[in-house]
């Protein structure tokens, strides 16, 4: 397949069984929370401003291999009290998946800097960092998310990684 044509798409009534029957191989199932049909009934529920959460669908010409989701929210979890990003605004990518026969064709990496890019237009407003959990025996994960400048924050939950990526350019992250 060729990841020329890959695009992000808006999930409509039209495609959202395709999305929700994608899946990931078994040694991959522990890396996500929740399957895609739940994600997609979370991405109704709305952050502090009323915002709700985008998702989307990855095309491959006119198939679909993959979905994503990020909202407009604020860091304000307690358990980020004491770091600089504590209740700053940010983009939280909240869920990313390629389905099992898709993978290995670089669509996973494509999908994740063409919805970077979208970040960065500021959709629902302005914010200094976009953020993310990945499960801490994800090395794929981390591999990608490191090459697009996400760092890790040692901030660990139910096993999963938080790691920022700066948005302003005027502001350094180390760890």
């Amino acid at each position: 397949m060729n990841t020329k044509m890959l695009e992000l798409r808006k999930i409509t009534g039209d495609n959202i069984d395709e999305i929700i029957a994608l899946e990931v191989g078994e040694d991959q199932k522990d890396f996500l929370e929740t399957t895609n049909l739940r994600s997609f009934a979370d991405a109704h529920m709305m952050n502090a401003d009323g915002i709700p959460a985008t998702p989307i669908a990855i095309y491959n010409d006119e198939v679909v291999v993959g979905f994503l989701m990020y909202i407009y929210d604020t860091l304000d979890h307690e358990s980020f009290k004491n770091e600089t990003f504590y209740e700053e605004k940010c983009y939280f990518i909240w869920h990313i998946m390629i389905g099992k026969e898709y993978q290995g064709k670089g669509f996973g990496k494509l999908a994740f800097e063409k919805m970077l890019m979208d970040i960065e237009t500021a959709p629902h407003g302005e914010a200094k960092y976009v953020a993310l959990f990945y499960h801490t025996n994800n090395v794929i994960a981390k591999a990608l998310y490191a090459s697009f400048g996400f760092v890790e924050t040692g901030i660990i939950q139910d096993q999963s990684m938080l790691a920022i990526k700066n948005l302003d350019r005027n502001i350094k992250i180390h760890y």
